[in-house]
């Protein structure tokens, strides 16, 4: 065993994308795939004991869990073992890389997290005694209190991280093993995870990290395996309560916007204006710690988007899912040629009600179910997070219009923020909308132009 050679990431607090700006080496290194272990099952686990930094050995069923863990990992070339110092977490360590002819490291970020005088308590005794910090410890982002003695989530996060960072920056395009521990896994991804099972992370370019698989105990069989016994199951140690954060961009000014033509699917760039309006935009976001930043594929919101990844050190991810609304005869007109050619449709747009069939447009019920499918795809890669997504103005009215019901809305201006909440689980709420203070006011030109198209 050895540890892995000094870094700045040992003594640095990393988190989100930070160190990543400036450096388009980063940005293009192939990421790395993190395979995050917990350790073997002990008999504090079988106990529903808390261990925290108590250096508890793996019992039986425990070592031959790393055996398995080893033998799924056969086929896999994995580049290297890390793993914490405390014994269950190393014996688990140990074992697979011996199995995988290779040399564990050790390092001390991948310990688990200090639980304080929740250590050496059981499950029930918690409730019991400490019925709020039990609370604390079942719904996940909530900070625990002071004399808890509990290592603070960010400073468990932030450590966890840098190891990640570490691995990705010495093994980019490859597959690592870390193995660690199941309180600081879950301060990290705001769920629970079994003994022994195994999660899948997408490491960088850069500082960023996604989900890409969770608590996967495939490999696992016999007496407890296969979820049979888990210490992280619902009933005993919480729901998942992880929301992610994620702000809606709308692109910025295009020439069909300044002339008030309905631009839907056509693929109309930004202007001067609007390039302009993209850079406040990723200045305004740019210390804002984004995990991600996704965008429609049409070029106005993909050249928004570049912007703020620029800023940020994030690749910018394109979906086509997130394209705008085919607003069908709406598409190339401007308002008064739809009141002369189409007055049904427009009055319908005025008015916020259904498209009538006359508009060959996409239905707002469509276009909903597929920027859902955007938003709890990314809540689930990002739990806890900040994201990013670049849409479009029609697109995002119907969004509110789902959230609003039957209220009027306004449509949202160019490279104004929305924000909202997603998850947990397929939900989402809106905690802001329309937000644009990081932008000059209006004059009362663009005013009155705003007004006849919304």
């Amino acid at each position: 065993t050895h540890s892995p050679p000094s870094s700045p990431g040992h003594n640095r607090t990393m988190s989100g994308n930070v160190g990543s700006r400036g450096n388009p080496d980063l940005r293009r290194a192939a990421p790395t795939t993190v395979l995050l272990c917990r350790h073997g099952e002990t008999d504090w686990n079988l106990e529903k004991r808390f261990q925290g930094s108590n250096d508890i050995p793996l019992n039986s069923q425990g070592r031959e869990q790393a055996e398995q863990i080893a033998a799924a990992l056969q086929d896999r070339d994995i580049a290297t073992v890390w793993c914490s110092p405390l014994q269950r977490a190393q014996q688990t360590g140990s074992l697979v890389a011996d199995r995988l002819g290779l040399e564990v490291c050790i390092d001390d970020r991948l310990r688990e997290r200090d639980l304080g005088i929740m250590s050496g308590l059981t499950s029930e005794e918690v409730r019991s005694q400490y019925p709020h910090l039990w609370s604390a410890w079942t719904t996940t982002g909530i900070p625990f209190p002071p004399e808890a003695k509990v290592e603070l989530a960010q400073a468990a996060i932030a450590r966890i991280e840098s190891t990640l960072f570490d691995l990705s920056d010495r093994y980019p395009g490859r597959t690592v093993l870390a193995v660690s521990h199941g309180a600081l896994i879950r301060a990290l991804l705001h769920r629970g995870v079994g003994t022994a099972s195994m999660t899948t992370l997408v490491v960088g370019p850069g500082r960023s990290w996604k989900l890409e698989k969770i608590n996967d105990a495939e490999h696992l069989n016999g007496l407890r395996g296969l979820g049979f016994f888990t210490d992280s199951d619902e009933s005993e140690w919480g729901k998942d309560r992880s929301t992610t954060t994620v702000v809606i961009c709308r692109h910025g000014e295009t020439d069909w916007n300044l002339a008030r033509k309905f631009q839907g699917v056509e693929d109309i760039p930004l202007n001067a204006s609007g390039c302009e309006q993209a850079l406040l935009l990723a200045e305004a976001l740019r210390t804002e710690q984004l995990s991600a930043i996704w965008a429609s594929p049409l070029l106005r919101a993909r050249e928004t988007g570049v912007a703020i990844a620029a800023a940020c050190g994030v690749q910018l991810v394109t979906d086509r899912r997130l394209i705008e609304r085919n607003l069908g005869v709406l598409q190339g007109r401007n308002p008064t040629q739809l009141e002369e050619e189409f007055p049904k449709v427009i009055e319908a747009w005025r008015a916020q009600i259904p498209l009538p069939p006359e508009a060959c447009a996409e239905s707002a019920e469509d276009v909903v179910e597929r920027v859902e499918s955007a938003l709890f795809d990314l809540a689930a890669a990002y739990p806890g997070k900040k994201v990013a997504l670049v849409l479009h103005g029609a697109m995002i009215r119907c969004l509110l219009k789902r959230a609003v019901g039957l209220a009027r809305i306004e449509t949202p201006k160019n490279v104004s923020l929305t924000t909202m909440f997603v998850g947990p689980g397929k939900r989402w709420t809106l905690a802001q909308v329309q937000d644009s203070s990081h932008m000059p006011k209006d004059t009362e030109a663009e005013l009155k132009t705003y007004e006849q198209i919304r």
